[in-house]
Formats: C-alpha cells, structure tokens, sequence
C-alpha cells in the first residue's frame, strides 16, 4: 500500500466530512433511562469530495492518473481538511514529551502568541483531531492543546504536529473508480467518497 501524491492540478472544491464515533446506547423499556457504552480510540473521518478539472487540459489527464493509482481502495492520498491554512504564520509545533495518550498533548516550538482556534484542526501521527479550546503559544513556546477524537497511537517525542495546512490520510471508500467524459462542458467534475485509513 503506497501514499499517492495529490497532483498540483487537482482541485477539491467542497467536501462534505462526517466523523463516525461509535457508541452502544441501550435504553431501558421502564424507565427509558439510556446508557451510552464507548471506548476512547474508535473513530473514523469519512468525506465526500466533489473534484473540479477543467476538461480537454493536462490537467484533467492528471486527475484520471491520480484515481487510477489509488487503484481502488489499495492505495491511500493525504486530503486537506481545511480550504485554506488556518493562520497565515508558519506553525510547526513537536510533541513536547513520548507516552502522550487521550485527548490531550503538550507541544513545543510555536511561535509565542500564536494558536489556534476550537474547531480548527491539526494532524498528529496522520490522524486528524479537532481542537477543543482554544490555545496559544506561551513565551517559551509551549502549549497543551486539548481535541476529539482521541488519539489512537501515541506520538513519538519530537512529531511533527501540522497546524496550518491540516491533512487526514484517506483511501477510496469503494473498490472501483470511474468518471463521465463530457465534452460540453468546459470543468469536468467527479465526486469520490473517502474514508479516513487508520
């Protein structure tokens, strides 16, 4: 299984995500009371991405390239997961510390002042996570930074943290990828599901 490089030329204009984070909720018949049962790593980035190439161009030769590598759901590509960076300054934080598990992770190397928002999101271990409150790097560049989901693995001391351009690694969702030609039209559009490997 190989990590397809996303071509220059391709260009997703929307996704729709979906995170899937499961639970058994059983409800009682008398008193109709519910218990929620979960684990804390399950969780699963599902999108669907609409692709915009212009037709009869390089381009577009690129993009039918790219499915065909993915080869179905054997291969994997990094997806961005936000439109645009997510602050204009150069954040490129490590993991402060090994055996960082949970919800949670101390960082070093921000730039002092600078942070990110609840609801941004960062890439840690190519598993994005949504963060929860907003934080900013102290004067020694440190900060905890809490987000959902979990984090399933735990990070390596000194692991990049990717703010700014956050990506989820994904592969097809369906084992076949096809395409419509029409030459009508002047942008050739494709929508792929995606689901987020882990």
């Amino acid at each position: 299984m190989a990590i397809i490089v996303v071509p220059d030329a391709l260009a997703i204009r929307r996704v729709d995500w979906t995170l899937d984070r499961p639970a058994q909720v059983n409800r009682s018949d008398w008193t109709k009371r519910r218990q929620v049962v979960t684990q804390p790593g399950p969780s699963l980035w599902s999108a669907s991405a609409e692709m915009a190439v212009r037709v009869g161009t390089d381009d577009w030769l690129e993009a039918e390239a790219f499915l065909i590598d993915l080869e179905g759901q054997i291969n994997s590509f990094r997806m961005k997961a936000a439109a645009q960076p997510q602050t204009p300054l150069p954040l490129t934080p490590v993991v402060d510390g090994s055996g960082q598990f949970g919800r949670a992770l101390r960082l070093r190397g921000g730039i002092p002042g600078a942070g990110l928002k609840r609801g941004h999101k960062m890439t840690v271990n190519d598993q994005m996570v949504s963060i929860s409150a907003p934080f900013v790097f102290d004067t020694a560049g440190i900060a905890t930074v809490t987000f959902k989901p979990s984090l399933r693995l735990s990070p390596q001391n000194s692991a990049a943290v990717e703010m700014r351009e956050p990506t989820v690694l994904v592969s097809l969702a369906d084992s076949a990828i096809g395409w419509t030609e029409d030459l009508g039209e002047q942008f050739q559009a494709k929508t792929i599901q995606v689901e987020e490997v882990l």
